[in-house]
C-alpha cells in the first residue's frame, strides 16, 4: 500500500463526498473509503492534512480525481455574487468537484433519477460486486463494470439491483457505448451545447442527468445541473421560475456555474 498526503486547503472529505456528486464512497468515523477507478482509498484527516491510503502506485491519478491542480480560491470569489452565495460557498468550503470515469458518471447519474442518495449508492454498490473486478486489497472493493462487462445484462437482470423503471435505459445505454454511438472522446470533441444535444439522445437522460454527467466526468463547469433543491432555492433568491433556473445560473456564474451549483446545492439542502 502507499500513502500519499495532500493539502487541507479548499478539500474537506465530508463536503466533497457527500455533496452529492459520486456514490462509492462510505464514512466510518471521518475516514471515507471507497473506489475511484481501478483503486482503492481510504481518505483520513490528520495533522492539518489528508492523508490517503491507496493500492495506487502514482499520485498523480488522485490529483487528477481530486482536481487538485486548481487553486479554488478564484473560483470561490467569481461564485461570491451576492449573501447568499457568500454563505453557501463558506458552508461548501471543501468541495472539489471530481473528475470521475465517464461511463461509471452516466450509468451512476441514470441510476439517480427520483431516488435518494443511500439508494442510488445501495444500487451502485450492487453493480459493481455483481459486474466488476474483484480489487486486489483487504475488504470487499470491486471496480465499476465497463461497458463490455455488461453487454449481456438484460433489463430483469439490471430489475435485481433495485434499479427499478430504469432498467430498460441501462440496457439502451450499455448498448449505446459499445456500438460507438457515445464516447467521452467525441464529447469532449464537441463544444458544450452540442455535446448536450449528443448525450440526451440517449434514452433515460435529460437536462439534470446530462449536465451533471458532462460536469463531474467532462469537466464541463459552465453547466448549472438543475433538480429540485437548485430550482427552489433560484426561485427563492433569485426570483427564477423552475423552468429558467438552470438558464438563470449559467448567464449568472458563466464558466464557474458547475462550482456555483454544487455550494448552492449543498448549502440549500442541508439547511432543511
Amino acid at each position: 500500500m502507499n500513502k500519499f498526503i495532500f493539502s487541507d486547503k479548499d478539500f474537506n472529505l465530508k463536503d466533497t463526498f457527500d455533496c452529492g456528486q459520486c456514490f462509492r464512497w462510505e464514512e466510518t468515523d471521518g475516514v471515507y473509503e471507497g473506489v475511484a477507478g481501478a483503486y482503492w482509498g481510504r481518505f483520513k484527516e490528520t495533522d492539518g492534512a489528508i492523508e490517503l491510503e491507496t493500492n495506487c502506485p502514482d499520485k498523480i491519478f488522485w490529483m487528477n480525481y481530486l482536481d487538485m491542480e486548481r487553486d479554488y480560491t478564484d473560483v470561490k470569489k467569481a461564485c461570491s455574487i451576492n449573501p447568499l452565495m457568500v454563505q453557501a460557498v463558506e458552508y461548501g468550503g471543501g468541495i472539489r468537484i471530481l473528475k470521475q470515469e465517464f461511463f461509471e458518471t452516466l450509468v451512476s447519474f441514470i441510476i439517480s433519477q427520483r431516488s435518494s442518495i443511500p439508494k442510488i449508492k445501495s444500487c451502485v454498490k450492487k453493480l459493481c460486486e455483481k459486474y466488476g473486478r474483484k480489487i486486489d486489497t483487504e475488504g470487499d472493493f470491486y471496480t465499476f463494470p465497463t461497458a463490455e462487462d455488461l453487454k449481456n445484462v438484460s433489463e430483469e437482470d439490471f430489475r435485481v439491483l433495485g434499479v427499478g423503471y430504469r432498467a430498460p435505459y441501462l440496457v439502451r445505454c450499455v448498448k449505446s457505448v459499445l456500438d460507438g454511438e457515445i464516447s467521452e472522446k467525441m464529447l469532449n470533441g464537441l463544444d458544450t451545447p452540442s455535446a448536450r444535444e449528443v448525450l440526451m439522445k440517449l434514452h433515460g437522460v435529460g437536462d439534470k442527468v446530462c449536465d451533471c454527467v458532462m460536469l463531474f466526468s467532462l469537466a464541463r463547469f459552465d453547466l448549472f445541473p438543475s433538480d429540485v433543491w437548485i430550482k427552489r432555492v433560484m426561485c427563492e433568491q433569485f426570483g427564477s421560475s423552475e423552468a429558467s433556473a438552470k438558464a438563470d445560473g449559467e448567464r449568472l456564474f458563466g464558466n464557474v456555474s458547475g462550482f456555483a451549483q454544487q455550494y448552492l446545492f449543498y448549502y440549500r439542502r442541508n439547511m432543511d
